[in-house]
């Protein structure tokens, strides 16, 4: 075989792996699994009507919610399932859209406010009444109860130089009716106990 024969014949065998190598890419390129969309999915606790307390109401009390507290294991923004009492399943699926001290902290002060008998100053050098804490303990559903469950300590303290805890209480709601896999569901029940909680703190607080 001359020089150019067997130049002519490289060249061909070269193109003909380098196409079967292309076919070959194409054929990967086709079979690639498509691209799924994200499930995750983004909730909000909401404010609901709080029932007015009975009486017109001359002047709303003034109150200055100090904070929301949360343990460590209720921080970040994955929703939370109760499987036991010592045992928590995160759902990296269903998320808070924002984190559990200022969403409960909205709603709280959305619905003190709805009541009509408390008037909720913005900050803490306005003039008020009494300051409010809310340390909680649980913000969760439960299963295999299907349960929305909240649990808070509430405190209110006078506005004193030196302020004194005027009253405090231990709060605790199941609201029923979750079907375990709903996580809109699961957010509106826990709106739903955040609603009962602001009846509460309403109740809770000494009269002027």
């Amino acid at each position: 075989m001359n020089v150019s024969a067997k130049s002519s014949s490289l060249r061909s065998s070269a193109l003909a792996r380098f196409g079967a190598g292309l076919a070959l890419l194409l054929l990967a390129a086709c079979s690639l699994p498509e691209a799924m969309p994200d499930p995750t999915r983004f909730y909000v606790l909401t404010s609901n009507a709080v029932a007015a307390s009975p009486g017109a109401v001359a002047q709303p009390v003034r109150v200055y919610l100090r904070s929301v507290l949360v343990p460590d294991y209720l921080r970040g923004k994955l929703m939370q399932v109760r499987l036991a009492e010592n045992e928590v399943r995160y759902v990296d699926q269903a998320r808070w859209a924002e984190t559990l001290e200022p969403g409960l902290a909205r709603v709280v002060r959305e619905n003190l406010v709805k009541s009509g008998t408390v008037d909720v100053v913005p900050r803490a050098g306005d003039a008020h009444a009494f300051e409010i804490v809310l340390q909680v303990r649980r913000c969760e559903g439960v299963l295999p109860a299907g349960v929305a469950r909240l649990a808070v300590r509430i405190e209110i303290y006078s506005t004193d130089l030196d302020p004194q805890l005027l009253a405090t209480d231990e709060f605790s709601t199941d609201v029923a009716g979750w079907d375990g896999q709903d996580y809109g569901q699961l957010a509106a029940k826990l709106s739903e106990a955040a609603t009962q909680l602001a009846e509460h703190v309403v109740g809770l607080l000494p009269k002027t």
